[in-house]
C-alpha cells in the first residue's frame, strides 16, 4: 500500500511540474523586441509568396487578415548555409512572433517543430487563429541545434528579451 502512494505521489508530482513548465514557457518570449528590419506589417488584408530568410532558415509564406483573423501557411526549408556545414537536425522549432507598434512580442506561435532530421527535409504549416487587438505586424524566428559527424551547434534568432 505503502508503494502504491509512493508511486502516486510521484507522478502526481510530475504533472504538476509538467503543468508549471507550460505556463512558463508560453510566456517566456512576451516583451522582447524584433528587429524591426525583419518584420512584416500587417498592412494588406491578403499576401501571396513571401519569403523571410537569414544564414541558416528559409521560409515562404502567405497569409491573409480580416479583422482578427488570421491564416497563415508556408513552407519551412533550412537555407543552403545549413545544408552544407550540416546534415542533421537533433531539434528545431520555428516561432511565429507577434508584435505590436513597438515591435515587441505580444504573443507567439511554434509553427514548425523538427527533431532527428535530415537538413534537406522540408515541413509545411498552416495556422489559423486571432490577432489580440494591438498586433500591427510579425516575424519569425527560430531556435535548435544541428549536427553533423558529432559535432554540433546550437542555431537560434529571437527577438531580444533585453534590449
Amino acid at each position: 500500500m505503502k508503494r502504491k502512494l509512493t508511486i502516486i505521489s510521484i507522478l502526481l508530482l510530475g504533472l504538476i511540474l509538467s503543468g508549471c513548465q507550460t505556463a512558463v514557457t508560453t510566456t517566456y518570449y512576451l516583451g522582447a523586441k524584433a528587429d524591426p528590419k525583419e518584420v512584416v506589417n500587417l498592412s494588406a488584408e491578403q499576401v501571396e509568396q513571401q519569403r523571410w530568410q537569414d544564414l541558416y532558415v528559409t521560409v515562404d509564406y502567405s497569409y491573409t487578415h480580416q479583422g482578427n483573423q488570421f491564416d497563415i501557411d508556408g513552407l519551412f526549408s533550412f537555407s543552403d548555409s545549413a545544408k552544407i556545414n550540416f546534415s542533421n537536425v537533433r531539434r528545431f522549432k520555428l516561432h511565429l512572433f507577434l508584435l505590436d507598434q513597438n515591435m515587441r512580442v505580444v504573443d507567439y506561435r511554434e509553427v514548425v517543430r523538427a527533431l532527428g532530421y535530415s537538413v534537406e527535409n522540408q515541413e509545411t504549416f498552416n495556422d489559423t487563429f486571432v490577432l489580440a487587438e494591438n498586433v500591427v505586424a510579425f516575424t519569425f524566428g527560430y531556435e535548435g541545434v544541428l549536427s553533423d559527424e558529432g559535432l554540433s551547434q546550437a542555431i537560434f534568432k529571437l527577438p531580444r528579451r533585453n534590449p
